[in-house]
């Protein structure tokens, strides 16, 4: 084409009014891609970000609650982490709700994550993205930083470990507990939508290029036709002026492509603008609006009307609020909305009414409800929890304050032998046990009654609105027919039975943790009638209660005080006619009350744990003490030092190890140590027992059973035993005389340890004749008041020196005029 045929089209009218509107269209297309594509992305973003802050804060909300209670003594701080660790675990979102929550802590460690199980509890401070990011430093970094932020990384794709993903999170710490919150969502799915968009606005911006290429040619077709260039020109405008319009519709088909519904409402209450999502949030078309302004309040739940025409006036402000609100779909289905609006003004700040967004936040509201019942109900059988039932509780105690006829009672259920269910089937079928024992439950009360778990295998009952106390009676004994009956799960029966402890109103100025309390009591007192039994409450259980837990308490600060002391009660030698031993036994002095006995501070200390400080130190300072006097005197040589063991301290893994370095550090041989243990404590364990026995019969240390005859050991178990003495208990030998039965039963257990080569000590003598009858069964070895009471540690010590010095009043003396009375006198058992 020559320079002039050029210079003739670029003069030629047509083409030089074609050519700016090809350019100004291109020019249009390319600022949407440009400009409006970038805008509709950081949108979407900025909405996926803020709905994971939204989730998260929510969750944070629920820790906090948890925390609350933690503060207020209603859990324990290990007991919320628990119950909130199951909470977020089971919290899901999203399209396919498969969208989750993790946990970790600022140190580094994994405390939870639903999909990947196998990193709870260990160090992910190492762990890695494929990009070498040690994401769970950064998540630690960005909270101790900023306290909640976001970060992108790699992670496997929601549940599915063999697909990787690039995921944008929102991290937010919680500082009671020093845990750190975490949720996202993979930028693959956000850049999916994009995708979607920019395919439809491609799509568009093809049709208005085929379009606008159509008129093109036709305007040329016809400018070519025609040399008249007004006709040429007013065809170009007419044309020009067609585009824009289709152009303007266009921009404005993508301005409304808005993801929340915005709404301009003018000064008289008419629809002025609403943009097409109020179809999808709504379910009605912007028509509608237009049409009929007043369909805005009619489709608002009428509970919440009140609210939104308050708002409109409180919104029509500059600075604008918030409000969530209701409304009814088409279909009939409800949903909640988040309005933000404020006033709109134009030029001379004149009023032009109010813009409001609106945004669907059923989600989150359906989460926050769910929230709130799990934060009030136990994830397992589904009934009231702690907080609920202290609520439920308060509520009644109001009510019978306000009213004198009305009566309520709580009760405090307890499964009794679960832990053999639980520790001989596992964990998972007492779970099965506890949902059906809810079930009964719920179905042995009245509808106005609560049922409530209140932890392990734990119930409380609330029995409200009763028209009597002996109401309440009859409704536990029907609860306690129906828990006995057996339980037949997974093809296994297995049958429970339960105790149960009752308040009945009125209770005074008792709060309902204070009636929790003293139902628990009762329970108590039930298990320890026998179990399968309700017990009433009553004063004078709450006041053995605070008596014990006072003695608890003394007795803590008495070891730390130095008010024990061991007292030694010798053990005499019918064969050799002297003193071969000593049974250490603890003594209490209290400031207070003065000497308590054993009997009443020993099962306390077993019960509560004290046992074990308490029989370490018996042992170190019993050992210590023979190891004294065999420095200091010769009368000590051959003597040995019993001391008694107590079931919880047998159960230890480490006895050995503690009994050893005792030996060690008193520089006292094995063989002087001789451990006493109870039938029932060997029969508890037996495998077990006869393991740590072996270990420490090796080193040298004895053993001997103690209370022998009260128990239900078989033969076969004690030929498997590595014991060197039988302990005939006391309740024997002071019935020989008057009881044949107990005569034979001492005589049986002489003769069964003779016949397995052990020997025999007999507790408990306290009279001569006793004593003869015991010789005359050729019984060993012998204790009691008859030759000794317990002595303190300076008595033992002058009995050790008599001894060394063959006086009159030594042990050798003292037994061998016993024998010889027992044989002069003739008397035979």
């Amino acid at each position: 084409m020559t320079a002039n045929r050029i210079a003739r089209l670029i003069t030629f009218t047509p083409f030089r009014i074609v050519l700016p509107t090809v350019i100004m269209t291109l020019l249009f297309a390319g600022s949407v891609f440009i400009y409006l594509l970038p805008s509709i992305q950081h949108t979407l973003l900025s909405y996926k970000k803020e709905t994971i802050f939204e989730l998260t804060s929510s969750v944070i909300s629920t820790l906090a609650h948890l925390d609350a209670r933690v503060i207020k003594g209603e859990l324990s701080k290990e007991e919320a982490q628990d119950m909130g660790k199951e909470i977020i675990r089971s919290l899901r979102y999203g399209p396919q709700a498969k969208d989750y929550f993790w946990i970790n802590d600022i140190s580094g460690f994994m405390i939870m994550h639903p999909y990947r199980p196998d990193l709870e509890g260990k160090n992910v401070a190492a762990v890695k993205d494929r990009e070498g990011k040690a994401l769970f430093l950064e998540f630690i970094r960005l909270v101790s930083d900023h306290g909640y932020g976001f970060i992108d990384y790699f992670w496997q794709w929601k549940d599915r470990p063999e697909r990787i993903g690039k995921k944008l999170s929102f991290v937010r710490e919680f500082k009671p507990w020093g845990w750190v919150v975490g949720t996202g969502f993979y930028i693959d799915e956000v850049n999916s939508q994009i995708r979607e968009y920019r395919n439809m606005v491609a799509s568009i911006f093809l049709v208005i290029l085929i379009l606008m290429a159509g008129m093109q040619a036709y305007i040329l077709r016809e400018s070519a036709l025609t040399e008249k260039k007004k006709v040429r020109a007013m065809s170009q405008r007419e044309r020009l002026i067609s585009a824009l319009q289709l152009g303007e519709e266009r921009y404005r088909t993508i301005a409304d492509f808005a993801y929340d519904w915005e709404l301009w409402i003018g000064m008289s209450g008419e629809v002025l603008y609403c943009s097409p999502s109020c179809e999808r949030i709504t379910g009605y078309p912007p028509e509608r609006f237009f049409e009929s302004p007043e369909l805005i309040e009619e489709i608002i739940v009428k509970d919440d009307l009140d609210i939104w025409q308050a708002y409109l006036i409180e919104a029509n402000k500059e600075e604008g609020s918030s409000l969530d609100f209701r409304i009814i779909t088409p279909l009939g289905e409800i949903r909640w909305l988040n309005a933000v609006g404020r006033s709109v003004s134009g030029i001379g700040m004149k009023p032009l009414g109010i813009r409001v967004s609106l945004r669907n936040i059923t989600d989150r509201k359906e989460m926050e409800v769910k929230l709130r019942h799990q934060a009030l109900h136990d994830p397992l059988t589904g009934l009231s929890n702690r907080t609920l039932c202290l609520d439920r509780i308060s509520q009644a105690i109001r009510r019978t304050r306000r009213r004198d006829e009305a009566y309520f009672a709580v009760v405090f259920l307890d499964l009794d032998r679960f832990k053999v269910i639980n520790d001989s089937l596992g964990h998972r079928f007492g779970d099965l046990v506890l949902i059906e024992t809810a079930k009964r439950l719920s179905e042995h009360i009245r509808t106005l009654d609560t049922v409530s778990r209140f932890g392990g295998d734990e119930f409380v009952l609330l029995l409200d609105e009763l028209s009597s106390p002996g109401e309440a009676i009859r409704i536990i004994k029907r609860i306690r027919r129906a828990i006995a009956q057996p339980f037949m799960l997974n093809e296994t029966q297995v049958q429970t039975t339960a105790s149960l402890g009752i308040v009945l109103s009125p209770t005074g100025d008792a709060k309902a943790s204070d009636v929790l309390q003293r139902a628990n009591i009762a329970m108590h007192r039930a298990k320890e009638a026998g179990r399968n039994r309700f017990k009433v409450f009553t004063n004078r259980m709450l006041e053995s209660a605070v008596e014990l837990l006072t003695l608890e308490n003394d007795m803590r600060r008495g070891l730390e005080s130095g008010e024990f002391f061991v007292v030694f009660q010798p053990i005499m030698d019918l064969r050799g006619e002297d003193l071969m031993g000593f049974e250490a036994l603890a003594r209490w002095n209290h400031p207070i009350r003065g000497a308590i006995s054993p009997s009443e501070f020993i099962p306390m200390a077993e019960e509560s744990g004290m046992i074990l400080p308490l029989g370490e130190w018996v042992l170190r300072t019993s050992i210590k003490t023979l190891a004294d006097w065999r420095k200091a005197s010769i009368g000590a040589t051959g003597l040995f030092i019993s001391v008694n063991i107590s079931s919880k301290q047998f159960a230890r893994l480490e006895l050995d190890k503690i009994v050893m370095k005792a030996l060690h550090d008193a520089n006292l041989p094995p063989e002087a140590l001789k451990l006493e243990i109870t039938e029932s404590t060997i029969l508890e364990n037996p495998e077990a027992a006869v393991r740590i026995l072996e270990r420490l019969r090796k080193q040298g240390v004895h053993f001997s059973i103690d209370d022998f005859g009260t128990g239900y050991s078989s033969l076969s178990q004690l030929q498997q035993l590595p014991v060197d003495t039988l302990k005939v208990d006391r309740s024997f030998i002071s019935r020989m005389k008057s009881d044949p039965e107990n005569m034979e039963i001492v005589k049986a257990v002489i003769a069964l340890a003779h016949s397995l080569d052990l020997d025999v000590i007999a507790e408990g003598v306290e009279e001569e004749e006793q004593l003869c009858s015991l010789i005359d069964l050729n019984c060993q070895s012998v204790q009691g008041f008859y030759f000794h009471k317990p002595l303190s540690k300076e008595k033992a010590e002058e009995l050790i020196w008599q001894r060394a010095n063959f006086d009159d009043s030594s042990p050798r003396q003292t037994m061998a005029q016993a024998v010889r009375r027992c044989s002069g006198t003739g008397k035979k058992g």
